[in-house]
């Protein structure tokens, strides 16, 4: 290989997994030199392993150096949290403070009471790493943490006022919708007094309005965060759903779909920026009795997982849509459905528990094949003691097989079981991939004494593509995990969690239980070192 021109050299290296270029450049100082410096190679790398839900304009500007450092983020992932490694916990760094006129000043130390934020609802550490989405009470902004590797302090780039009626608005959903662009969702609720001014005009006679409705008013946006510094949002439409006080809804979207999951039905929006071009429908899914605990979308249809096991799919295509008009949906209990969505494809695991929570589904989410997700449920043992039934959380991981060509092909099956026996009181609440199959979990402390406390799992043991349908292998899961973060000897309760194994970094949203305060850390697990 060493007699080919460098021109060709170097495409034969572009195609190679990102470990093997690494174990290439280690042979000789021919192979060293043409790989070392060589952006051409990384770039086009990294560009294989960023899917379609990795923002590609976070790595704009970068030189070979960082590139490489990208390229190799999930290989120096799995080897720093390795088991028996035993990392240091990272140094946290904060968001710079907030002024009332809506200016940042400069970051202070971390002896300096912690930056607090204490109107901040949401936080969204875009795929890549580099940007970083908050929702504070009025205000969207966007932050440039800096490249991998690099303590760079964040700055703001969008600094935008949200169409919003209350000071409490949150993310419901974000994606990555092309290189540069991310859809952002935001939901806030009021009640009929508290209704925006533009839908007091409505006439409440036309709607089941009571003391307790609710209105779920949601916006959507479009963020652009393209090459060069050109970042601009834009709203692309707003809905607001009429339903019962205390329904829990989820969100997904799929490009210019955004899909919903409320108490017993199915809502699907056409959002369009463009006035009359929206549409909605809906279709009643279930018993209200039973809870709506993860909705996502794949080869175009909407998925809904339910409290009971049960999962129902709804196909995009043959939708029969119903103009939204004045923008507002009325969803009350046993009203006729809105439109006409196809009737369900209905997949029913298997009948060991009649409540389940904390779905985690496995992303980036396959266009194609088989996915994943994981679930929570309980299973009732005896305690320490042999003398009392106690009730004991464990996880189970599905895999789903789709055909849409034919979907009575289609299989869900659990293929494993796993407690966190060895730290019972931490839950696995976020699932990220890495490479190859292999996935870790970020774990919380969920009881009095430990809340706050996080740690990171790896799950050596890749994802099966032929599942084992019993289901019967119970894992430990925390076994090897490391701390990551302690955050205050006061409780704190985890608010929200972002995590980029390319970048290093997780995201951490915090709120303090003795008084409304709530603060933002930024946790870069590699070696980094601070610009000057």
């Amino acid at each position: 290989m060493k007699k080919l021109p460098i021109e060709l050299q170097t495409d034969i290296v572009k195609e190679l997994p990102t470990r093997d270029i690494c174990r290439l450049q280690q042979t000789c100082k021919a192979f060293y030199y043409l790989i070392e410096g060589n952006s051409e190679v990384w770039r086009e790398c990294l560009r294989r392993q960023c899917g379609a839900d990795v923002l590609w304009s976070s790595f704009s500007g970068f030189t070979a150096s960082e590139l490489r450092r990208a390229c190799t983020g999930t290989l120096r992932f799995k080897h720093r949290y390795r088991r028996g490694n035993h990392p240091t916990p990272p140094i946290p760094r904060f968001l710079p403070y907030n002024c009332e006129n809506g200016g940042l000043e400069s970051q202070q130390s971390e002896n300096s009471n912690n930056p607090s934020y204490p109107g901040m609802n949401s936080t969204f550490l875009v795929p890549g790493g580099r940007f970083l989405i908050t929702v504070e009470q009025k205000w969207l902004r966007v932050w440039d943490l800096g490249p991998p590797g690099v303590l760079h302090e964040p700055q703001g780039v969008i600094f935008y006022e949200l169409n919003c009626a209350n000071m409490d608005p949150w993310i419901a959903d974000a994606v990555v919708a092309g290189k540069d662009t991310v859809h952002l969702l935001i939901q806030e609720v009021h009640s009929p007094t508290t209704l925006p001014q533009s839908f007091t005009t409505i006439d409440h006679s036309e709607y089941n309005i009571d003391d307790q409705s609710r209105f779920s008013l949601f916006h959507r946006y479009e963020i652009h965060l393209r090459d060069g510094g050109q970042y601009s949002v834009q709203e692309l439409g707003r809905l607001c759903v009429l339903h019962s006080s205390g329904s829990e809804i989820c969100a997904t979207q799929d490009g210019p779909i955004v899909a919903f999951a409320i108490e017993g039905r199915v809502l699907i929006w056409g959002a369009s920026d463009s006035p009359g071009k929206s549409w909605v429908a809906s279709t009643t899914t279930t018993s209200e009795d039973i809870i709506v605990k993860g909705v996502f979308c794949h080869q175009g249809y909407v998925f809904v997982v339910y409290s009971d096991g049960l999962m129902k799919g709804f196909g995009l295509a043959g939708i029969t849509p119903h103009p939204l008009g004045n923008g507002l949906v009325d969803l009350p209990d046993r009203a006729p459905d809105i439109g006409n969505i196809p009737p369900s494809l209905l997949f029913q695991p298997f009948p060991e528990s009649n409540w389940a929570s904390n779905f985690m589904l496995h992303e980036p989410v396959a266009k194609g094949g088989p996915l994943y997700y994981d679930i929570r449920h309980s299973l009732r043992e005896m305690d320490e003691d042999q003398q009392h039934l106690v009730s004991n959380p464990y996880y189970v991981r599905f895999c789903f097989s789709f055909h849409p060509e034919s979907p009575s092909a289609s299989s869900l099956l659990p293929t494993k079981k796993y407690k966190a026996t060895v730290r019972p009181y931490y839950s696995p609440r976020l699932r990220f991939e890495l490479d190859e199959g292999v996935g870790g979990y970020i774990l919380f402390g969920n009881r009095l004494g430990n809340q706050g406390n996080m740690y990171i799992s790896i799950n050596d043991n890749p994802d099966s593509d032929s599942p084992n349908p019993t289901g019967s292998i119970i894992e430990d899961l925390g076994y090897f995990a490391e701390m990551i973060a302690r955050p205050d000897p006061e409780p704190i309760q985890i608010l929200n969690i972002s995590i980029c194994p390319l970048s290093g970094r997780v995201v951490a949203l915090w709120g303090r239980e003795s008084r409304e305060d709530r603060f933002v850390k930024i946790f870069d697990l590699y070696d980094c070192s601070s610009t000057t």
